[in-house]
């Protein structure tokens, strides 16, 4: 991971190498779309890697102010992590930039002495410190008004035990104040809820399929990882269009009724992972770590080869959560930004390096690490939106299948990213450090 993300229009490509050179001279580390390598896809890559740097330095010139991509970039900067921007051209910048300070080194010929150039080279070390102290917090939340808020709430509501069905959540904003239709059945009465029997083998579910999942029996076998069951029930997919930190992707926000299911009680470790490399079904990892730190450098084939291999070794079927279950097995029950709360950091983040799965506090279903440690690979396909998402939680089997959903937050991202809700895409193909995965069981 670089310390720095350098953006810029590709007419500034010689005043960025000559920059990039120096920043590198000057001890950070910095990357920038030149040190892509033959075969990568340039924007999976250059989203990668801007998200997971800490400072991005965004060149302004009369060309670049033009380029929709350098906006962009800045714009998930400014967003993400800590944004420095340099005008190296008389520029008219763009509004939303207009009130950030920013540098001057119109003219600089790459001169690491020069007074103007030092002042900007603690700019960039002042900003990296901060993001690396994780010092910029989420705000406070407001007093509540006399009005209905449209933003989640403050606190949430005591976590649901595993055992217990969760209540029905109920949805930020609405087209019209219709009743909430799950299922079939229509939820009304004087703000209650009446209980939906989604429990203990009662649950509803539209196929056979999703039927078998409300067996009670926890999947056992020698090389089984430990289960926790989750109760199903109502769920909202994705977040509204006012959630702090929310990307485009998340929305529109949906209902979906969620069959019970087993979920891995933490990622699939490395001591579970090489018992599979030992029976000759998964390929050695290329990332290192103890036994019981989660797997990661897995791609998406070799997490999907995992699941079918315990399911071998199994009365039930393994496989890879879809988006919908994970995200409602990561909210356990509450309203809230993060299972903890609305404050970032919170007990479930992870920073500098991946944990020990042992060592991270559980929600409220008893799951632990879903919001923080590594991203973890889904099931789903990628879509750019929500709006046709199944009803019934099950995964997105069109669109983009070469490219998959990986899901929650990691060791190197911030709050925005941690948020149930947050979603990325990765080409299946891909193997990262700060990536991993965990498994759902169902009845055969």
């Amino acid at each position: 991971m670089a310390d720095i993300f350098l953006s810029y229009s590709r007419a500034d490509r010689p005043v960025a190498q000559t920059m990039a050179e120096a920043l590198e001279a000057e001890g950070f580390s910095v990357w920038w779309d030149k040190v892509l390598r033959a075969g990568q896809t340039y924007d999976e890559v250059t989203e990668t890697m801007l998200r997971d740097a800490q400072v991005v330095i965004v060149l302004w010139s009369e060309t670049s102010v033009q380029s929709k991509w350098v906006r962009a970039e800045a714009t998930l900067g400014q967003r993400k992590c800590e944004l420095v921007p340099v005008m190296i051209e008389d520029a008219e910048r763009p509004i939303m930039f207009e009130l950030i300070q920013t540098a001057d080194l119109i003219g600089w010929s790459g001169d690491r002495s020069e007074a103007r150039w030092k002042e900007f080279v603690a700019d960039v070390q002042r900003s990296l410190e901060k993001a690396r102290s994780g010092a910029e917090e989420a705000p406070s939340p407001a007093p509540k008004s006399k009005e209905k808020s449209k933003s989640k709430p403050v606190a949430a509501a005591p976590a649901p035990a595993a055992s217990e069905p969760p209540k029905t959540p109920k949805k930020k904003k609405s087209s019209g104040g219709l009743p909430l239709l799950l299922g079939g059945l229509v939820v009304v009465g004087g703000g209650a809820w009446y209980g939906l029997k989604l429990v203990n083998g009662d649950g509803i579910s539209t196929t056979t399929e999703t039927t078998k999942v409300a067996e009670i029996t926890a999947p056992q076998c020698d090389v089984c990882p430990e289960m926790v069951r989750i109760a199903g029930g109502a769920s909202l997919l994705g977040s509204t269009d006012d959630e702090r930190g929310r990307s485009g992707n998340e929305g529109p926000q949906v209902e979906t009724s969620i069959a019970p299911f087993w979920i891995g009680k933490t990622e699939i470790t490395r001591a579970e992972w090489q018992v599979c490399v030992e029976d000759g079904a998964c390929r050695p990892a290329q990332s290192s770590g103890e036994a019981d730190h989660p797997i990661t450098g897995i791609n998406w084939s070799d997490a999907s080869g995992y699941a079918e291999w315990l399911s071998g070794k199994s009365d039930y079927v393994f496989r890879l959560p879809s988006e919908a279950e994970w995200e409602y097995a990561a909210r356990a029950g509450t309203e809230t930004l993060f299972w903890w709360g609305d404050q970032y950091p919170g007990p479930g983040v992870v920073q500098g390096e991946a944990r020990a799965v042992s060592a991270l506090p559980k929600n409220g279903f008893g799951v632990s690490g879903m919001l923080g440690n590594v991203r973890e690979w889904v099931a789903d396909c990628y879509v750019n939106s929500h709006a046709n998402a199944p009803s019934d939680g099950r995964a997105v089997t069109g669109g983009d299948c070469g490219r998959r959903v990986v899901k929650g937050g990691s060791f190197r991202l911030n709050a925005g990213e941690h948020r149930p809700a947050n979603r990325a895409r990765y080409q299946q193909s891909v193997r990262d450090r700060s990536l991993g995965f965990r498994v759902v069981a169902e009845a055969k």
